[in-house]
């Protein structure tokens, strides 16, 4: 496949705030910032860490990013997944094809994103990663050039569906357990802390939890 950027929009007000009957503020924002390591770690572990940009308001994320290899890419303001991916795409103007992750899949492997990436090379238009729910999209590759409709919103995964389809343009949905376990909920932070992972956001659920 020709040349990828990753693209990890983060956010920088209200993190994680359907937690917020299981953690306070500030544990919150640690558990993101866990959860943000292990998505780099992965990526890194992918050798795709050059190529990494993570998107955000917060200076601290922007901080963590840069000091795992990554690139970081600042906002004016948490605008919203939308015109995060938007900046990300400006950022990388040399990129042929464009990887979004979310920063918030604790149990990601790097075989996962492999799997993605080999769909792509394999000449498929659009891949992307529904959540467990088939409602939010948690990986989403195409190429800017193509002008794929972003749609972060309320079941972004029908709609860059529905897109690709209007579109005529082929498409792969990738079910993958590490790329559709995503953390929004106190039921998700249980499972995560119910899981075998060790890496150390799991570690954080379990403490937590106790």
């Amino acid at each position: 496949m020709s040349s990828l950027a990753v693209l990890v929009p983060v956010k920088s007000s209200r993190v994680k705030s359907r937690l917020a009957n299981v953690l306070s503020e500030s544990l919150r924002r640690e558990f993101a910032n866990l959860l943000l390591s292990d998505v780099l770690g992965v990526l890194k572990e992918a050798g795709l860490i050059g190529v990494t940009h993570v998107i955000s308001a917060d200076k601290a994320v922007l901080g963590l990013a840069e000091g795992m290899g990554a690139i970081g890419v600042p906002e004016l303001k948490d605008n919203g997944v939308n015109a995060a991916v938007r900046g990300g795409v400006a950022a990388t103007r040399n990129a042929e094809n464009v990887l979004v992750v979310p920063a918030d899949l604790p149990l990601l492997r790097v075989s996962e994103i492999k799997k993605v990436v080999a769909l792509r090379s394999a000449g498929i238009d659009v891949v992307m990663a529904p959540s467990s729910a088939f409602d939010g999209t948690n990986a989403l590759l195409f190429s800017p050039s193509s002008r794929f409709p972003l749609s972060y919103d309320n079941d972004s995964f029908w709609n860059h569906l529905a897109a690709s389809a209007r579109m005529g343009i082929s498409t792969a949905v990738s079910c993958q357990r590490g790329l559709m376990f995503d953390v929004d909920s106190p039921e998700d932070f249980h499972s995560l802390a119910q899981s075998r992972s060790n890496r150390p956001s799991a570690a954080f659920a379990r403490r937590v939890s106790d």
